[in-house]
C-alpha cells in the first residue's frame, strides 16, 4: 500500500513540475510598466515571438523570467 501512495505522490509532483515549466520573458523600458510574455499565452511559438520582437521593437529590453 506504502509503495503505491509513494509512487502516486510523485506521479502528481511530476505532472504538476511539468505544467510550471513556462517559457516568460520579462521586458522592461525607461519610464514604462514592465510587460511579462509568457509561450503558453500564444497559440504557437511564431505568435509568441512576434510579440517579443515587437516590444523590442518598441525599445523594451526583453530578457528571460526568473
Amino acid at each position: 500500500m506504502n509503495i503505491k501512495l509513494m509512487a502516486l505522490v510523485v506521479g502528481i509532483a511530476g505532472v504538476t513540475a511539468m505544467s510550471a515549466c513556462t517559457k516568460c520573458k520579462v521586458c522592461t523600458k525607461e519610464n514604462a510598466d514592465e510587460v511579462r510574455i509568457c509561450e503558453k499565452d500564444y497559440n504557437n511559438q511564431t505568435a509568441y515571438g512576434l510579440a517579443i520582437d515587437f516590444r523590442e521593437a518598441d525599445g523594451y529590453n526583453c530578457s528571460e523570467a526568473p
